[in-house]
């Protein structure tokens, strides 16, 4: 069937997008507009493809096995199927898990052709790979940081397509909250994230356009 379905790493999305735009990968800084992101992506994936949206998955990790206040409040955006990673002691059930049920099974039931993938984790490459053989092209959607690619260089080699968004694209959804600024400190750790497999990129922090690479 030739529909698209949008799949969010919302750790990624949400961590580099804050840090993209205000300098800090703290949740606790920073106010979202989760409701105009995901119209926003949204658009991304139907513009790309060129075919209608079937839903968004958003994958988060979930304490406990209970979603915070925030996190039922993204689950009752219309559109949005929410899953949550759990978290147990000692371990994180890896988020790439879920991704793969979900993708799997709409691959097998042909239920999509295309899948635009927000994420810049090395595991989702073996994840990209298996959907692939089932028919599945795969959009990789990953975030500049300045100028810097925030996604491995295996994940980015696996994908049929990739886009890069930066700042301008994510400031109107994201607040910063009053005391939130990062730490000169906090700031130069971030440098280290953008080693192997990363390139510079001449994307400014205004620029709206979305980049095919």
């Amino acid at each position: 069937m030739d529909r698209c379905a949008l799949f969010v790493d919302a750790g990624y999305l949400l961590a580099d997008g804050a840090m993209a735009v205000h300098g800090t990968r703290n949740r606790g800084s920073v106010s979202w507009d989760y409701a105009g992101l995901v119209q926003f992506l949204n658009e991304v994936a139907r513009d790309r493809t060129g075919l209608p949206l079937l839903r968004c998955y958003w994958y988060e990790a979930v304490a406990d096995e209970r979603r915070s206040q925030e996190q039922d409040g993204i689950a009752d955006i219309p559109g949005i199927k929410f899953r949550g990673a759990r978290i147990r002691p000692g371990r994180r059930e890896g988020v790439e898990s879920y991704v793969q049920r979900d993708l799997t099974t709409l691959a097998r039931t042909g239920v999509l052709c295309d899948a635009v993938l927000v994420s810049g984790d090395e595991d989702m490459s073996s994840v990209v790979a298996d959907v692939q053989d089932m028919g599945v092209r795969v959009t990789v959607v990953h975030i500049s940081v300045e100028g810097n690619w925030t996604i491995s260089r295996a994940l980015r080699r696996e994908c049929d397509d990739l886009i890069e968004i930066g700042a301008g694209h994510l400031r109107p959804h994201v607040e910063l909250l009053d005391g939130g600024a990062a730490s000169q400190e906090e700031a130069a750790k971030t440098t280290d994230a953008f080693s192997t497999g990363r390139r510079a990129a001449p994307v400014g922090d205004g620029e709206d356009r979305l980049e095919r690479v």
